[in-house]
């Protein structure tokens, strides 16, 4: 298993400190995967992605925070045959506005079928901030083995997202940088010591101690 799997796996058991804190984190994961569908007149709130880490711990959080019943459903990815899609849909009317109010979701001005924040008040709260950078990482986010180079990022479909995840990161003193990678935006740390502070942050407790063993080993080695 790689380090970046294991840090996933950790916040994956990992649940905020509230009610508050949980819908921050669904907000997060609404905010990269989501998407309005119509099917025969009725909207559909569409959550869907390759990582199976982030759609059990978003259904998880819908059914504990709204009282959500829904289901997973799993295909096979039409380009890699070995690779499963899975899809969270929401058709009730009610269930999906009481999700956009409590989420203060709107749907994006530069695609119409996906959504964004309208505004940052689910991340008023420091904790909810850590909630916030959570669910982004789990949802699209990779850190490098260490053993090899220190490298955190995670990936948002355009500008908007990737400067609202910055300014959220940003917040806890950690210098999050953004670059432009084909039809994506990256927000990166590349300092050792500053994605250690990443994984204090998320509250990846033991993969930060198992970083900081790494660094010590290593800096050892170097003198």
């Amino acid at each position: 298993m790689s380090f970046s799997s294991k840090v996933k796996g950790e916040l994956s058991l990992h649940f905020g400190n509230g009610r508050h804190c949980e819908i921050a984190e669904i907000a997060a994961y609404v905010n990269i995967y989501g998407q309005i569908a119509v099917f025969g007149g009725n909207f559909c709130l569409k959550i869907q992605t390759e990582n199976d880490y982030a759609v059990k711990k978003c259904f998880t959080l819908l059914r504990k925070t709204f009282n959500i019943e829904t289901k997973i459903f799993v295909r096979e990815n039409s380009h890699l045959k070995r690779v499963k899609v899975y899809t969270i849909e929401i058709t009730d009317p009610e269930e999906i506005q009481v999700i956009f109010q409590a989420l203060r979701l709107v749907t994006n001005s530069i695609d119409q079928g996906t959504l964004v924040l309208s505004d940052m008040l689910v991340v008023q709260q420091n904790c909810c901030k850590r909630a916030f950078i959570r669910g982004a990482f789990l949802a699209s986010g990779s850190i490098s083995d260490p053993e090899k180079g220190y490298h955190f990022e995670i990936v948002c479909s355009d500008a908007k997202r990737a400067e609202q995840l910055q300014t959220i990161i940003r917040s806890f003193s950690v210098d999050a940088k953004i670059v432009q990678r084909k039809k994506s935006h990256v927000v990166y740390v590349k300092e050792g010591a500053q994605i250690v502070d990443m994984l204090a942050v998320m509250e990846a407790n033991v993969a930060l101690m198992d970083l900081e063993n790494i660094r010590i080993l290593k800096e050892m080695r170097n003198s």
